[in-house]
């Protein structure tokens, strides 16, 4: 393949993930950033979206795609960030996350 000089190059796994955003799916790019920005480990997080650490990695590779529920769990995960090693066993109220 010959590369034209000054024209945008884009990884292959970079471009599929583009493609999986634009046709309305959630791209693996984003799991990456999410255990980046959480600093969990693959088993906690794995603990934390009640699936398995091997099913976490095959979202996290791009293997396999990620569903919204998994998706929407990061996104709630995050916005409670829970404080304790524990996992919560209770949603916390409206009131005490913006307290």
């Amino acid at each position: 393949m010959d590369w034209i000089e000054d024209e945008l190059d884009l990884a292959a796994d970079n471009l599929r993930n583009l493609a999986i955003e634009q046709a309305g799916g959630i791209g693996h790019e984003r799991i990456r950033l999410w255990l980046h920005d959480t600093g969990l480990t693959l088993e906690q997080a794995a603990e934390a979206l009640g699936i398995s650490r091997r099913m976490l990695i095959y979202y996290r590779d791009g293997e396999k795609p990620i569903p919204r529920a998994i998706w929407l769990a990061c996104l709630g995960w995050k916005a409670v960030r829970p404080t304790c090693p524990t996992l919560p066993q209770q949603i916390p109220s409206a009131a005490a996350l913006h307290a």
